[in-house]
């Protein structure tokens, strides 16, 4: 790999949404996710998970709660930063997130020092908290998928 693949970089797509590498060319979320509007530390998603992210009757697939967060939590550093990765993500799960049902997802930087980025989010519906979730992101080296593509070949 060349290293133009270290020049990526999420930026708005062409309808000015930050969307994952996998969802720009569509110019669409596909885990549901839309912003809803940004205040001044935080950034709030109007978020409904699709029916057939479904993991129990009604309700969403863990992993696909935990990908919401993921997203959720890179595009409020995105704000700032456009070569993030996730290096940790931590969830608690404290209700059912129910499918096609409208929810909220708050997210926030707590803490930016350097290449660290420590941020956090919260899933409700109607006010209760189905989910929270904290990250640290770490801003990526310049060389940092020209590695990657170097440690494939040697496997």
């Amino acid at each position: 790999m060349t290293d133009r693949a270290d020049d990526f970089r999420i930026g708005p797509s062409p309808s000015g949404r930050l969307l994952c590498g996998g969802c720009a060319p569509a110019d669409r979320c596909r885990l549901g996710v839309e912003i809803a509007r940004a205040d001044e530390g935080a950034i709030t998603f109007d978020v409904v998970c699709p029916r057939h992210w479904h993991g129990g009757p009604g309700v969403a697939h863990g992993g696909w709660t935990a990908a919401v967060f993921d997203d959720v939590l890179t595009i409020v550093a995105l704000r700032h930063e456009s070569r993030l990765v996730t290096k940790s993500l931590h969830i608690s799960y404290r209700r059912p997130v129910p499918v096609e049902r409208p929810l909220e997802v708050t997210a926030r930087i707590d803490h930016h020092a350097d290449r660290r980025w420590e941020v956090s989010a919260r899933m409700t519906l109607a006010g209760d908290t189905l989910a929270a979730a904290s990250a640290e992101l770490r801003t990526r080296r310049p060389d940092h998928f020209a590695r990657h593509q170097a440690w494939l070949a040697h496997e």
